[in-house]
């Protein structure tokens, strides 16, 4: 028969006391009722009769327990050690380092690693790729048959250079992780900046929220020296340069386009026996496509950008909330 299973590294820091919580929510006895625990690299069973017509899998196939959706992309980008960091620059942005202790000096969101020894520290939010996307579906209909228009997009940023008096572009489409209210929006437009420019101030602002969150990981005492970035943002030639220099930090590429899928197909690999452990496996199966150096002088000049984007961001919170304000009244009204 079939059977629901939920991976041991979903238990993290924010389920510690959800057993024993249940009796808060008059639950209690209710535990058997809940799914298997399984390890992620543990074969919870095989591919029955029914799933292997549904699906053209081989009967008997086992299955393995898997891993939460980024936590499978940062194996699958390579990064097993401590401190190693894990960016992924798709709907969300995803911001993650393995650090040995669940115990840090400020308040990020902590999960298990997929050998349960340590933790991942992560920082996220709905403010990355996405405004790509929506900048792509609105403004980039003229591309001619056959030619990207993401490409084209991230061509046309790569045809402006970096520069102080830049237009600002704050990535929040969907709100901000700590402030539903806040809008995306452009800062600083002049009569004689055109879509170009527009569109390179897209990438570094979601760039720049990245670092935002990054900078919270720091505060909070984790430490790390470089990144791999995954997801839609790094199969842009353009963008992951434009990560390493707003970071400061050297910025892998992962040969693999499906990081995702390739951390899961690791962990099944060292379930089934194919590797001695998790990093065995990344050893052999992730390749690096390219290391961006970020270069030092447009880290600075994006460090000063840096701190007029996080200063429109504080002095638009009060108009945010006006604006939210606002539109509630005219939805009453309606």
């Amino acid at each position: 028969g079939s059977v629901l299973l939920v991976d041991h590294g979903k238990f993290g820091k924010s389920a510690l006391h959800f057993l024993t919580g249940l009796d808060a929510f008059g639950l209690g006895g209710c535990e058997d009722m809940l799914p298997r625990l399984v390890e992620s690299d543990e074969i919870a069973g095989r591919v029955t009769a029914e799933a292997a017509a549904l699906t053209g899998l081989a009967e008997g196939t086992p299955v393995v327990g898997g891993l939460f959706d980024v936590v499978a992309s940062a194996l699958g980008s390579g990064v097993t050690r401590s401190g190693g960091a894990s960016i992924i620059a798709g709907t969300w942005s995803i911001n993650q380092v393995i650090v040995d202790s669940a115990q840090l000096a400020g308040p990020v969101f902590m999960w298990s690693t997929y050998d349960r020894k340590r933790y991942m520290a992560m920082e996220n939010s709905a403010t990355s790729a996405a405004n790509l996307e929506w900048m792509v579906r609105e403004f980039f209909h003229d591309c001619p048959e056959g030619v990207s228009p993401f490409d084209r997009a991230c061509e046309l940023a790569a045809s402006v250079p970096p520069s102080l008096s830049a237009p600002y572009y704050h990535p929040f489409l969907y709100g901000a992780q700590t402030d539903g209210n806040a809008r995306a929006g452009f800062y600083g437009v002049g009569g004689w900046h055109d879509k170009a420019e527009l569109m390179r101030a897209v990438l570094e602002g979601v760039a720049f929220g990245h670092r935002w969150h990054i900078d919270r990981l720091r505060a909070a005492g984790v430490t790390f020296a470089d990144a791999v970035l995954s997801g839609g943002g790094s199969r842009s030639r353009v963008w992951p340069q434009i990560f390493a220099d707003i970071l400061g930090l050297p910025v892998t590429v992962s040969r693999s386009r499906e990081t995702g899928a390739l951390g899961a197909a690791i962990a099944a690999g060292t379930g089934v026996g194919l590797f001695a452990d998790f990093s065995e496996g990344a050893a052999r199966m992730v390749k690096a496509e390219r290391v961006l150096e970020p270069d030092r002088s447009l880290s600075a000049l994006y460090a000063d950008r840096y701190e007029i984007y996080n200063l429109i961001s504080e002095k638009m919170t009060p108009v945010w909330k006006r604006m939210t304000q606002l539109n509630s009244r005219s939805a009453e009204a309606a």
